[in-house]
């Protein structure tokens, strides 16, 4: 290892693009970039000429061109930094997000947007494909093992089920699904993209692919990531052939091959060295050279999913540990040496529950079906469960209802008492997975006399007030909803450790009744406010990286691993990952746990009023 080696790790989220520089030698990162990213518009033709276009419920796209386009503005942004300092890229991985469903035609041509992990327009064929696939599972692969083969609208798999039935002719034209991270490595290993005009619109960019003979060009994946699809084996490394067939009998050979941890998916292409480091050779020399065979070969790791990649990244490598991710969805997550279809036990600390100061003997709201039984980068498991509102909900009410940003609102919201006078934020803006109701709303809900006049009423001080009433009112609701997937989580947990002890398996390691303490990452974990309020209705102490970007820190951790031939799970146990100094505690005081239990016990009872059904 030289004192000049760096490998590049890049997040493709739903948001924005990351990438940093990962100094092997040093294990620090040494440079950063980012490109923001958004949504397409989600607006139809009317029916008739005289009447406007009208959003469609449920639907969450972006063209996979904006992805191109923020490669462009993340490579440009790191050159100068890779040149100045003489740097030698030794490895490339990606990260991105996870379930979104991109197809290709066989000249390796976008045919349509990307519908992305929060498209929940395939809430029909999600049911579709769950009630079949729960029979095919149950009797014909799992060996007569009843299971709920749960497949939210959000997986790839109703998304493809959803195309085939609603655009025929798009569908016929279809070669290859695969995945957000799927693409970008495509992308990089091929030098697709390398021609867009950053200036130009993407959505009309046709990529060159004369230099490519795309017949022989086979895209990868990991299992990570597939596991998100609805399509791979719960316990083994390949699709399942019986559910691929439910869309149609050759639909595997449209699905990206299956890569193992530390294989190689190809290398950087001759396009995107260019555009990344200049014209350089096996001297470290940037001359005017294009052969082929005097081009450093810089190895494109198989890459994974965002949630996959953040476990890397924040050294979620062995059992016990749990991450709470967020970003523009929330996830919880921990590693498992066992399948959750297997008789093993999870291994997520069963912690008490009653210690949570929220804590509600009811039954949750979603079942244990909303536990996702993923992959992670390893070859081993992750168990997760995920709500699509988050931090995506905390901004849109910031940007509409605040008109301020986060720094000022928190301000605001930290002279408001728990429980907002009495108002109830229920976040579900775009549906929700967790649970499962793909067609619920947000509401703000027990306005009352009282807690208008609270709210400022008719004075100068209204809108400031306001603000910051709604900015914790939006983000106490998130946090029940988080608090809600974490009782399911751990729930589960029991029910297989009950199951284990019932079978004689020595399950003693999981009896521990102490609260854990949750690494917390991503975006919303720079927020202090909602940092103590989290511990508090979580009951638990949270411990909080320093790199917050955990998925692109864990794409690079891969290709460091893939770089240098080390062992996935022996890499990144050696590579340091810091956490701040100070732990969040949650709080003892019993008035304020007092008035979380009757604000998320209200939460519990307009969420199931209103949606239950």
């Amino acid at each position: 290892m030289t004192s000049h080696q760096v490998v590049l790790g890049i997040d493709c989220g739903t948001q924005s693009m990351k990438a940093i520089l990962y100094h092997l030698q040093s294990q620090k990162i040494v440079a950063r970039a980012s490109a923001p990213l958004e949504l397409d518009p989600i607006t139809v033709n009317a029916d008739s000429q005289n009447s406007p276009a009208s959003p469609v419920i449920g639907r969450a796209e972006q063209h996979p061109h904006k992805w191109i386009k923020a490669l462009h503005i993340c490579f440009q942004s790191l050159a100068p930094t890779i040149q100045r300092h003489n740097y030698q890229l030794c490895g490339l991985g990606v990260s991105g997000q996870q379930h979104g469903m991109v197809p290709l035609d066989k000249d390796l041509q976008v045919i349509r947007p990307a519908k992305l992990w929060c498209d929940v327009e395939a809430a029909v064929e999600a049911k579709e494909f769950t009630d079949w696939a729960s029979d095919v599972m149950s009797y014909r692969v799992l060996a007569g093992r009843k299971v709920h083969w749960s497949t939210p609208p959000g997986f790839t798999a109703p998304k493809v089920l959803w195309m085939k039935k609603n655009e025929p002719e798009l569908w016929e034209r279809v070669r290859w699904i695969m995945l957000p991270h799927d693409y970008v490595t495509l992308c990089l290993s091929t030098g697709l993209g390398y021609d867009l005009n950053v200036d130009c619109d993407d959505s009309h960019f046709i990529p060159s692919v004369a230099h490519l003979d795309v017949s022989s060009v086979i895209p990868t994946t990991d299992l990570g990531d597939a596991s998100g699809t609805g399509f791979l084996h719960p316990e083994k490394s390949e699709y399942v052939p019986e559910l691929t067939k439910l869309i149609h009998d050759n639909f595997e050979e449209c699905l990206p091959r299956i890569l193992s941890p530390n294989e190689i998916s190809g290398y950087l292409s001759k396009q995107w060295n260019d555009i990344l480091l200049g014209k350089a050779t096996k001297d470290d020399e940037y001359l005017d050279n294009d052969k082929e065979e005097d081009r450093i070969r810089i190895p494109i790791s198989v890459g994974t999913g965002d949630n996959m990649a953040s476990a890397l990244g924040c050294k979620c490598i062995k059992t016990g540990n749990v991450v709470l991710s967020l970003g523009t969805s929330g996830t919880i997550f921990g590693v498992s040496e066992s399948s959750q279809f297997s008789k093993e036990d999870h291994v997520l600390p069963t912690s008490s529950l009653s210690s949570s100061p929220s804590y509600s003997s009811s039954p949750p709201l979603s079942s244990s079906s909303s536990i996702a039984p993923f992959r992670d980068a390893t070859g081993r498991y992750l168990p997760l469960v995920c709500v699509m509102s988050c931090t995506g909900v905390l901004n849109c009410v910031l940007k509409n209802w605040c008109s301020m940003d986060h720094e000022e609102a928190i301000v605001l919201a930290k002279d408001v008492p728990v429980g907002c006078h009495g108002l109830t934020f229920l976040p579900y803006l775009g549906g929700e997975r967790t649970p499962d109701w793909p067609h619920a709303t947000g509401a703000l809900l027990g306005l009352t006399p009282q807690n208008m006049v609270c709210m400022g009423g008719g004075h100068t001080t209204s809108t400031k007030t306001s603000a910051g009433i709604l900015y914790r009112c939006a983000m106490e609701g998130i946090t029940f909803l988080l608090a809600d997937a974490l009782e399911e989580m751990l729930l589960s947990c029991r029910q297989r450790q009950q199951q284990g002890k019932d079978d004689n398996h020595d399950h003693d390691q999981y009896d521990n009744t102490d609260t854990p303490s949750i690494m917390v990452v991503g975006g919303g974990s720079k927020n202090p406010l909602w940092r103590q309020m989290l511990a508090d209705v979580l009951g638990v102490n949270l411990l909080f990286p320093t790199e917050p970007e955990s998925a692109a820190l864990g794409a690079a951790f891969q290709a460091g691993a893939v770089a240098t031939g080390v062992n996935m799970i022996q890499f990144i146990d050696q590579q340091p990952v810091p956490v701040e100094d100070v732990t969040v505690t949650p709080t003892t005081d019993p008035t304020t746990l007092q008035m979380y239990r009757h604000a998320r016990q209200r939460y519990r009872e307009y969420s199931t009023k209103l949606f239950s059904s």
